[in-house]
């Protein structure tokens, strides 16, 4: 009896061994998950902030072309006037 309480004493100790690496696993994925939580929350943000510099971008580029092509309209409309009064 005496091996057999003692082969029991292993497998109990070996199966709370096996317990204690369960809960500290879970513990750690807990800790991970809420780690991804907030990686995707910033790379959410990061990404709306990023679609919305990329629209500001465009927009000042469709003004800068508009500005542009009405500053060389006005240059053009100058030198014809001036062209016609000589």
């Amino acid at each position: 009896m005496t091996e057999q309480d003692r082969l029991l004493d292993e497998l109990h100790n070996s199966v709370m061994n096996t317990k204690q690496y369960a809960i500290s696993i879970g513990e750690d994925l807990n800790e991970q998950d809420k780690m991804l939580d907030e990686l995707h929350t910033g790379v959410t943000l990061a990404a709306d902030e990023s679609r919305r510099q990329n629209s500001n971008v465009g927009q000042l580029l469709w003004e800068s072309e508009n500005r542009g092509f009405w500053i060389a309209f006005i240059v053009l409309v100058a030198i014809l006037v001036f062209l016609i009064c000589l």
